[in-house]
C-alpha cells in the first residue's frame, strides 16, 4: 500500500484502530469522472470510474481500472459507438480482462464486453424496441450472468436478459410479467443472487422470481423500500428512505414468506447494501446522506461508521471478509469520484485528505495535530471540547495496543494542553484518540531518535 504523508491526513476512526479505508483516488480524473457503480475482483483488481470528453452531457470516452490495489489507475478507452449521455450504469468484472458494463441512452441501453482488460469493446446487445435504459448486469462467472433493463413504453414489459455464453447471446426472459415497470433508479432496485433467483422493486412491492425472470410473484408490498440486496436464496434485505433522517430495514431469512421491519434514526437515503462474503452477519450500507453504516447481526441493527458532508457514497464491493472497495462521489467542483479501499475488514474509519476536514468535526469539538511531529522525546497534544465531557484522550501503536491515557475524566468545555513523553518508547508511528460523548477523532504521531 502506498506510503502516506503525515502532514496531509487524517483519521477517522469509532472502534479498531487499525482497520480503515483508504483513500486510492490519486491517478483518477480531476474534472468529467463519474460512476454509479464499482465491480472488484479480488484485493487487487476494481474498476468503475469514467469519464465523459465534453463534460457531464458528453460522450464517455474512458474507464479506469487497477491491478495493484488503487496505486495505479490505468486509462482504457471506451468503444466509440457510444452516444451523448450513454453514462455506465453498472459494472461486472471476472478477472483483469473481462469486464462487461451497460448503459442509459438516448437511443437505447447497451451492454458492453471487453476480454483484454479494456482494449477493445465488442457490443453485446442494443435494442431499440425492447429497452431504452439498461440498469442492472452480474455476471457470476466467466460464462452466466443476467441483465434488467426499462421497458421501451408502458405497452411491454420489464426486460430481463440471461447469458451462458459470456454474453454472446442476450436471452430474453420476460414476456409476460411488470408491463410498463422499471427500476426504480439505476440498479439498486434489482438483485440477483444466482442465475435462476432474483428480486425486483417497484411502486412499495417487492417481486421474486426462481427462473431467471420468466415468471415473477410478489412477495411484499406497502412500503417504499427501493434498495434490494440478497444473499442467497433465503436471506434479502430491502432499504428504504424518503430523504429524510430516518429509514427502515425489511428482512427476511426465508425467502419473503415471513418478514421483519426495523427502522433507524441515523439512515439516510440508502444506495448499496453489501454482505461480507460467507459472512453474512455482517452488512455494510452506503448512502447518498453521506454516510457509511455498518450491521454485525445481518441487518437487525445499525451503527453509523462515518460520514462526509461533501461526498456521496454510491456503491460498496468485497471480495473477501477483509478486502473490500467503496466508491463515493463528489458533486462539488474539483474531483468527481473518489475511491476507497480497505484490506482489514473497514470497521475503523476512513483515511482522507485534509481538505475534507472541515466537514468532520462538529463545532466546539477538535483534536490538533500534535507539536512538534516528528517529535523527540516529548510533543504536545491540543484539543478542544464546545461542552461538558467525559474526555479520554489515548495513545497506540501501530497494532492498535493501549499505549497510554493522557485523560480519562470529565472536563467542562474549552481549550486543553497535554504532553506526551516517549522517552521509554522506540522510534516508530503511533496514533492519539480522543473520546469526548459521542465525539471521535483520532490523528497520527511519529516518534523519531
Amino acid at each position: 500500500m502506498r506510503s502516506l504523508k503525515i502532514s496531509l491526513l487524517v483519521f477517522i476512526l469509532s472502534i479498531n484502530i487499525s482497520a480503515q479505508w483508504y483513500d486510492m483516488s490519486a491517478g483518477l480524473p480531476e474534472f468529467y469522472g463519474y460512476a454509479w457503480a464499482i465491480d472488484a475482483y479480488d484485493s487487487l483488481i476494481s474498476t468503475g470510474p469514467f469519464t465523459k470528453s465534453e463534460g457531464y452531457t458528453g460522450i464517455p470516452d474512458s474507464l479506469y481500472l487497477t491491478t495493484d490495489g488503487g496505486n495505479n489507475w490505468f486509462k482504457r478507452g471506451l468503444p466509440n459507438n457510444l452516444s451523448v449521455n450513454d453514462d455506465i450504469i453498472d459494472i461486472s468484472i471476472i478477472g483483469k480482462n473481462r469486464i462487461w458494463f451497460c448503459t442509459q441512452g438516448e437511443q437505447a441501453g447497451k451492454i458492453f464486453r471487453t476480454t483484454d482488460g479494456g482494449f477493445t469493446w465488442e457490443l453485446q446487445f442494443f435494442d431499440t424496441t425492447v429497452s431504452r435504459y439498461m440498469n442492472y448486469i452480474e455476471m457470476f462467472d466467466s460464462m452466466n450472468g443476467m441483465a434488467m433493463g426499462n421497458p421501451a413504453d408502458s405497452t411491454r414489459p420489464a426486460l430481463f436478459l440471461k447469458t451462458t455464453n459470456g454474453g454472446v447471446d442476450w436471452i430474453s426472459q420476460n414476456t409476460s410479467y411488470l408491463i410498463g415497470l422499471w427500476s426504480f433508479d439505476i440498479w439498486r432496485g434489482v438483485d440477483f443472487v444466482n442465475l435462476n433467483q432474483g428480486y425486483f422493486y417497484r411502486n412499495s412491492t417487492i417481486y421474486k422470481t426462481t427462473n431467471s425472470g420468466i415468471d415473477w410473484s410478489i412477495i411484499f408490498e406497502g412500503e417504499f423500500c427501493p434498495l434490494l440486496k440478497g444473499y442467497d436464496e433465503n436471506l434479502l434485505l430491502a432499504g428504504g428512505s424518503l430523504g429524510g433522517t430516518s429509514g427502515t430495514i425489511h428482512r427476511t431469512i426465508d425467502g419473503g414468506l415471513n418478514w421483519e421491519s426495523n427502522q433507524f434514526d441515523s439512515l439516510s437515503w440508502g444506495t448499496d447494501l453489501e454482505f461480507i462474503p460467507n459472512n453474512p452477519a455482517k452488512v455494510w450500507y452506503s448512502s447518498l446522506g453521506s454516510n457509511v453504516f455498518f450491521s454485525n447481526d445481518t441487518g437487525k441493527t445499525w451503527t453509523k461508521e462515518f460520514g462526509l458532508d461533501n461526498l456521496r457514497f454510491n456503491d460498496i464491493v468485497f471480495t473477501d471478509e477483509n478486502n473490500g472497495w467503496l466508491l463515493a462521489n463528489q458533486p462539488a467542483t474539483g474531483r468527481k469520484t473518489r475511491i476507497f479501499r480497505t484490506t482489514n475488514g473497514g470497521q475503523g474509519g476512513i483515511v482522507i485528505s485534509v481538505e475534507d476536514e472541515s466537514q468532520l468535526n462538529p463545532t466546539g469539538f477538535k483534536l490538533e495535530q500534535n507539536y512538534p511531529n516528528p517529535f523527540n522525546p516529548t510533543t504536545s497534544l491540543q484539543y478542544s471540547i464546545g461542552n461538558r465531557q467525559f474526555v479520554t484522550l489515548k495513545v497506540f501503536d501501530l497494532l492498535g495496543r493501549e499505549i497510554a491515557t493522557l485523560v480519562n475524566e470529565e472536563k467542562p468545555a474549552g481549550t486543553y494542553e497535554v504532553e506526551f513523553d516517549g522517552t521509554n518508547l522506540p522510534s516508530g508511528v503511533y496514533f492519539y484518540q480522543l473520546k469526548a460523548g459521542s465525539f471521535i477523532e483520532t490523528r497520527k504521531m511519529v516518534l523519531l531518535k
